[in-house]
């Protein structure tokens, strides 16, 4: 591991309200020679050190600092539009995170999936000789991204679960890739992700997530833990005399609607809702695919569509009418052979602990009366 020393010279300089100048004469040293160790880009001698330490009334390691920096990581790379491709750029802002023995990077600028916003654990560059591979430079100390967690799926919640987990000393930094339930799952299948979250329904026979986790991973022990229960249904902006009563009423009223991605709970429960109501996907008028329920209340608010199939949540925080069509359970899946690694327990611990259950139950639409549970008959 690499030690780098970091200057704390300007900062204290400023604080004492010394000029630069002054300062590199009374440590007798020349103003360019000075400025070149406030920007880290020289090694002062002792004596200089300790001549700037009795100017500024401070020790040496006020001033200066060892710092260590992980050597470079060899990482798949994640989260990229075109998967497995190497990037098209010279370097890549990556979240990082270890999965069993593996290295995952995954693309934040490039994938629709990361919060935006999210402060990069390493800079991938040049890829290596294998397809897929990067060589990453990591931004932040390794036994740090080593506790990282990377977990996939559609619910606001999961952002809030991250914040909490911010909270407790040591905990994991969750990273929340906004992905659509199948898509999330089949990230798990590709060992790119620690936890996915899904929820697919049907409006004739039920929940859907332990049978569609089952036929994906097949015979690998899973663990599928709830988060929470939330109302799913039609958002839209209401005028007089168009109170929507269900599905039916969206070809009957003639009105655009806004669908999610293939591979969302919601597309697979709008799918299910009009087939019960004998109506073909084909006679909607289709406005725009989003991706994520809160894209689809924004769009509605927008006025580029008139309805939309998300959760009462998003419907609320845009301030439309809602018509609820079902209470989906949104449940984490998860390989059970990672449920003994230090991060998934915290997450678990979290997630099972009296303040974010009271959090949680307070979002609109939100149940948090199952959360922590796990779903019974849930291993593949």
């Amino acid at each position: 591991m690499a030690t780098l020393m970091r200057s704390n010279l300007r900062a204290l300089r400023q604080r004492c309200g010394v000029r630069q100048h002054t300062l590199a004469a009374q440590a007798g040293v020349s103003r360019q020679t000075l400025s070149t160790i406030e920007a880290g880009t020289t090694v002062p001698s002792t004596q200089i050190a300790l001549c700037l330490a009795r100017v500024l009334k401070c020790r040496v390691e006020d001033i200066f600092s060892l710092e260590e920096r992980a050597p470079a990581l060899v990482a798949t790379l994640a989260g990229d539009d075109n998967a497995g491709a190497p990037p098209s750029g010279p370097q890549v802002r990556v979240a990082m995170g270890q999965i069993g023995r593996n290295w995952v990077a995954r693309a934040l600028d490039r994938e629709p999936g990361c919060a935006p916003g999210t402060p990069a654990d390493g800079i991938a560059s040049v890829p290596a000789r294998r397809r897929g591979v990067v060589r990453v430079s990591p931004l932040r100390k390794l036994e740090d991204l080593q506790r990282n967690l990377f977990v996939a799926g559609c619910d606001p919640a999961l952002g809030l679960l991250g914040r909490h987990l911010e909270e407790r000393l040591g905990g994991p930094r969750l990273h929340w890739l906004d992905l659509a339930s199948r898509p999330a799952l089949d990230e798990l299948a590709s060992g790119r992700v620690h936890v996915a979250g899904l929820h697919l329904d049907d409006v004739s026979s039920g929940n859907l997530n332990a049978a569609t986790v089952q036929s994906r991973l097949g015979r690998t022990p899973t663990l599928l833990v709830t988060l929470a229960t939330w109302e799913l249904g039609i958002a839209y902006r209401a005028r007089p005399g168009q109170a929507l009563k269900g599905v039916a009423d969206l070809t009957r009223k003639g009105l655009r609607f806004v669908a999610r991605e293939p591979g969302s709970g919601a597309e697979q429960l709008l799918q299910s809702a009009l087939a019960q109501a004998g109506i073909s996907l084909a006679d909607l008028n289709l406005a725009a695919r989003v991706r994520g329920h809160s894209a689809v209340a924004r769009a509605v608010a927008s006025n580029l569509g008139d309805a939309g199939i998300t959760t009462r949540a998003a419907a609320t925080a845009c301030q439309l009418s809602f018509t609820a069509l079902a209470e989906a359970r949104f449940d984490l899946a998860l390989l059970a052979a990672s449920a003994a690694d230090e991060r998934v327990q915290t997450m678990l611990d979290a997630l099972t602990s009296a303040r974010f259950r009271a959090d949680l139950g307070a979002i609109a639409g939100y149940r948090a009366e199952r959360t922590g549970t796990t779903v019974a008959g849930a291993d593949a």
